[in-house]
């Protein structure tokens, strides 16, 4: 093991920083909690005294999982895979067209605009290598699909529903559908789980970030 010159002791540090930010605080909020379980007379401004000190504690206590929350949030940010050339280049091109992970944003963006979904096995063998993308990646992803002037045959439809649920119940963080331009008889207009644009599909999206953080 290579020794860091800057911190030659990380575990002292780590374990430092774990009784700092948790036990420090948590030994804080236990006693001052024993003392006015054990001392129940106590004046009423000594019982306040206590209570606050239990509440600063709750304080600190809170703001370190939160830091922790995010240190971790953004590991997992960080060890994200990407899907290499190799496993584009394996999709048929008129799938790996359509298929576009946007990594910072944690998206993986569909374009089902102008296609046609008319039999099962075009339904299977897209989904099939959107799994191959998506599973070696080792993590969830929000999926942002372009619904414009998409079209799933009757024929299409328990396949498209079947792999659809199995991807969202897989690896789907959440799923949202848009379509532009498509006039008072379209999508936009009729379905309104479908946004009618991509601005206000991906404004939805951040705010299920928000709802999950």
């Amino acid at each position: 093991m290579v020794e860091d010159r800057h911190n030659p002791h990380p575990t002292l540090a780590l374990n430092t920083k774990v009784e700092e930010d948790f036990v420090t605080p948590l030994t804080s909020v236990r006693g001052a909690l024993e003392i006015l379980r054990d001392f129940p007379h106590l004046h009423v401004h000594e019982q306040q005294r206590f209570i606050e000190t239990a509440l600063r504690g709750c304080l600190r206590l809170e703001n370190s999982v939160e830091q922790l929350a995010e240190t971790v949030y953004a590991a997992g940010k960080e060890s994200i895979v990407e899907p290499s050339q190799e496993m584009l280049d394996g999709l048929a091109e008129e799938y790996r067209n359509r298929i576009h992970f946007l990594i910072d944003q944690e998206i993986v963006e569909l374009d089902f605009s102008d296609f046609s979904f008319s039999s099962s096995h075009i339904v299977n063998d897209f989904y099939d290598g959107l799994e191959r993308l998506v599973e070696p990646t080792g993590r969830s992803w929000y999926f942002l699909i372009n619904f414009r002037n998409c079209s799933v045959w009757p024929e299409s439809w328990v396949a498209f529903a079947h792999r659809g649920k199995r991807i969202n119940s897989t690896c789907s963080l959440g799923t949202v559908r848009y379509a532009e331009d498509e006039g008072q008889n379209g999508h936009a207009s009729s379905n309104p789980e479908i946004y009618p644009s991509r601005a206000a599909a991906l404004q939805h999206i951040e705010e299920l970030k928000n709802i999950r953080h």
